[in-house]
């Protein structure tokens, strides 16, 4: 009886989330094709956004567009104890966009940045995992944003 009711309620849940029109924004339907990425500043972190932003490109795009994309890194000290040792640093990326649309010529300017905390530890290692974890992190949150604004730009225009 209970495999009956279990049949009937995935089955339930199947129809209901077809029907919801839900879609993912950045699913499918690539009409971006991102000619030339020029970026500038730290090489680790360029690598990593070209190759994450190449995923919404397409060769067949209709939407031509060169991207330039100036990347700065800053880390600042955040607290200190009374002794004057530093117990949490901040990491600061930012990146500045220029989007060109080769067809219209047409430019845009946005300029995105992402940050985080990490504490220093005892150990120096622990303290450079905690800098590596808090460098990858913002990376991925830095080049979704990206991402998101480039494939939303595109579909208003």
């Amino acid at each position: 009886m209970t495999k009956k009711i279990n049949i009937i309620f995935i089955f339930i849940l199947f129809i209901l989330f077809l029907s919801c029109g839900f879609k993912k924004i950045n699913q499918g339907n690539n009409q971006i094709y991102l000619q030339n990425i020029n970026i500038k500043g730290d090489s680790r972190v360029a690598y990593l956004i070209k190759n994450d932003i190449l995923f919404i490109s397409n060769e067949n795009g209709k939407n031509k567009y060169d991207l330039d994309l100036v990347i700065s890194i800053d880390k600042t000290i955040k607290i200190k104890n009374k002794t004057g040792k530093v117990t949490r640093y901040n990491l600061k990326i930012s990146g500045d966009l220029s989007l060109k649309n080769n067809d219209s010529l047409q430019t845009v300017n946005k300029s995105f940045y992402q940050n985080s905390n990490y504490d220093v530890e005892a150990n120096h290692t622990d303290t450079i995992n905690n800098e590596k974890n808090a460098h990858s992190s913002i990376v991925q949150q830095l080049t979704r944003e990206i991402a998101n604004y480039i494939t939303i730009y595109s579909k208003t225009k």
